[in-house]
């Protein structure tokens, strides 16, 4: 008798984070959320923490109003919302009447499913939180992040799974694969296991492309009961981000297991996607060949593709290679934090001054500081020793050696922004000033009514035909360029 899995989609998370940097526009999501809605996901993924700096920074794109616009489209299927550690937007720890708020907030813009992790899997950054959301109608979950190192074993997961379970009661637990480390062998062991853990709780299993392995250990994951898998739809799939749904329902449907899923749903919103791909000029993922070395330094998708933008920008492309191998170093001399944000991110930059500046812990930005103290919760394996004095000594001396209690701070927010309502107070309370005022003051340009399937598909037809010409369409309003390359090359829209 054939079994039937769930697939949860993470195209407008996931998948631009982490192949464009977190810059799809809200204006390129809208007009496909009703065929997202028609596809029959178990739930879609929109906003991280770090979509929301993205959309402010960036994108000038209200993150509420997106988040309100989804919701809107999204009838029949439930919207996963995040709570990153203890966090809030930032990556230091915030009061918790903060986060509290932050999760009413989040459940007041749409959010139904309320997912919680934490880098080092100390649940006292999580499990209030997920609890405050239980009370308060959300149906909850918690990723367990995995982790190839000597401290991140089945049985260390299986506590875990225990310990989420007993402390806020969730309702399903999700492997989180970040790095795409997790091999069709581990998985035959994890998976078991941590079924055996949550009992009638559902598992699901969300892994990244980065060395090529999801396509088969999802399947050897489905073989050993789990219940549900993540993926994104192509093109913005593969590559650093999660694998695509297209081959995912193709390889499960060939093994005998049944799904859900709309394909022609799916197919129309893969082809607006790469109608967007041509209009602003953002890479396709590709399927990637197996890479050992991301065994070693782990760095997922989104930090990855950041990682690279930034050395890009200070012509140090040709780094990445010792920078990575750096991470790898350093990632050990921590203690093994899982490479999950923000914790990879303090690793990449941390092996990227190391590289930088030909000494090792030579300069210490505060954030490796802060962790090594334990500001951020507890470590998965003590700091090595002589690396944990020369952080002490080089890093920041204003960073007291005890972390402080972080003192309340919902009641002074609201005493300095009276007349805003707690979306605008948590943004403001998270961003500078000027950056927010902008964001109100010039909100991002929605894209052009060339955006449309139709037109794009029409140029791309023009393009393969290699017309060096140019074409003028509409009343005058509408004028399109097409350059040519060369044989067997595209033109340019």
């Amino acid at each position: 008798m054939s079994r039937r899995l769930k697939i949860y989609d993470t195209t407008l998370r996931d998948g631009h984070q982490c192949l464009w940097a977190t810059r799809m526009p809200t204006s390129m999501m809208l007009p496909v959320i009703e065929a997202f809605d028609r596809a029959g996901y178990g739930a879609i993924e929109l906003m991280g923490n770090v979509h929301f700096d993205a959309c402010v920074r960036y994108l000038r794109d209200d993150p509420f109003e997106r988040m309100r616009e989804v919701k809107k489209r999204l009838v029949n299927t439930p919207m996963q919302g995040f709570i990153r550690s203890a966090c809030v937007l930032g990556f230091d720890i915030k009061p918790a009447d903060i986060n509290r708020l932050w999760v009413e907030v989040l459940l007041r813009n749409g959010t139904d499913r309320m997912l919680a992790f934490d880098g080092l899997h100390d649940f006292d950054n999580t499990a209030p939180y997920l609890k405050h959301a239980k009370e308060l109608g959300a149906y909850t979950v918690h990723w367990l992040i995995f982790s190839d190192s000597p401290v991140h074993t089945d049985e260390m997961y299986v506590a875990k799974a225990h310990e989420i379970i007993e402390r806020a009661d969730v309702d399903e637990i999700i492997i989180q694969d970040t790095s795409g480390v997790l091999t069709p062998e581990r998985a035959a062991t994890l998976v078991p296991a941590l079924k055996a853990a949550v009992g009638d709780r559902p598992l699901g299993l969300h892994s990244h492309c980065l060395v090529g392995l999801p396509q088969r250990t999802y399947l050897e994951a489905a073989k050993h009961g789990i219940d549900g898998l993540y993926t994104c739809i192509s093109p913005v799939a593969d590559g650093n981000a999660p694998p695509s749904v297209q081959t995912t329902a193709r390889n499960l449907r060939y093994a005998g297991y049944e799904l859900d899923i709309d394909d022609d749903a799916i197919e129309s919103i893969s082809r607006h996607l790469e109608a967007g791909i041509t209009l602003l000029g953002k890479p396709a993922g590709r399927p990637q060949d197996f890479d050992l070395g991301q065994f070693d330094h782990q760095i997922p998708g989104g930090v990855m593709s950041n990682l690279i933008a930034n050395l890009e920008q200070a012509g140090m492309a040709d780094q990445l290679l010792a920078v990575l191998e750096e991470c790898g170093r350093v990632r050990a001399e921590l203690g093994w934090p899982i490479m999950v944000t923000p914790f990879s991110q303090h690793v990449a930059v941390q092996a990227a001054l190391n590289v930088i500046h030909g000494e090792r812990y030579g300069v210490v930005i505060d954030e490796v500081k802060l962790y090594a103290l334990g500001y951020f919760g507890k470590l998965p394996a003590p700091v090595e020793p002589n690396v944990l004095d020369r952080i002490i000594e080089r890093g920041s001396q204003a960073i007291a050696l005890d972390p402080p209690e972080p003192e309340p701070g919902v009641a002074r927010l609201r005493e300095r922004y009276p007349d805003l309502d707690d979306e605008e107070r948590m943004l403001r309370y998270s961003f500078p000033e000027d950056v927010i005022d902008d964001l109100y003051a010039h909100p991002g340009d929605a894209l052009p009514s060339t955006m449309s399937v139709p037109f794009l598909h029409l140029m791309d037809r023009l393009r393969d035909q290699n017309i060096p010409n140019r074409i003028a369409a509409g009343s005058g309003d509408i004028d399109v360029e097409l350059g040519f390359h060369g044989a067997g090359q595209k033109g340019a829209a």
